[in-house]
């Protein structure tokens, strides 16, 4: 396991604060499943089952992550992604990412889609694919990240 594997399981707080530094978290079981579901229904548009949320976090947890903010303990963000064979090659999903809107522009988003890539780059992930222009937008950031790993 890698130190940014070690220091995301350990909810070591990391940048995207501003005006206090926010906490990530790796998902942690079925006591986190509320807390992004009521993100994920909040913030985006394209409803989801119980079932869908469940295949994801149950089928690879390590790639889920939530951001907290320490000053009242309120869950801001998270990302929920999966990985795969996919046309002959390995690849990562990241299939939902939102943080509110309140704590946007802070670097959250960037944060929990470079967590969940390099567990994903750990792993084998030849390639990582998105599903809206909003997670691509923050993977033009990571670019510089992904080239130096």
């Amino acid at each position: 396991m890698s130190a940014a594997t070690e220091a995301a399981e350990r909810g070591e707080p990391s940048g995207g604060g501003g005006e206090g530094e926010i906490t990530y978290v790796s998902y942690g079981g079925e006591h986190h499943l509320p807390l992004v579901m009521s993100l994920v229904d909040a913030e985006l548009s394209e409803p989801y089952s119980i079932f869908t949320y469940r295949y994801f976090v149950y089928l690879w947890p390590q790639l889920t992550f939530l951001a907290f903010d320490p000053k009242d303990g309120k869950c801001v963000g998270t990302v929920v992604c999966k990985m795969g064979e996919h046309r002959g090659a390995f690849r990562g999903y990241i299939a939902m990412l939102v943080v509110l809107k309140p704590y946007r522009g802070r670097g959250i988003a960037t944060e929990l889609v470079t967590r969940s890539i390099r567990v994903m780059m750990e792993s084998g992930c030849e390639e990582v694919t998105a599903t809206t222009i909003s997670v691509i937008i923050v993977f033009l950031l990571l670019l510089s990240i992904l080239k130096s790993v």
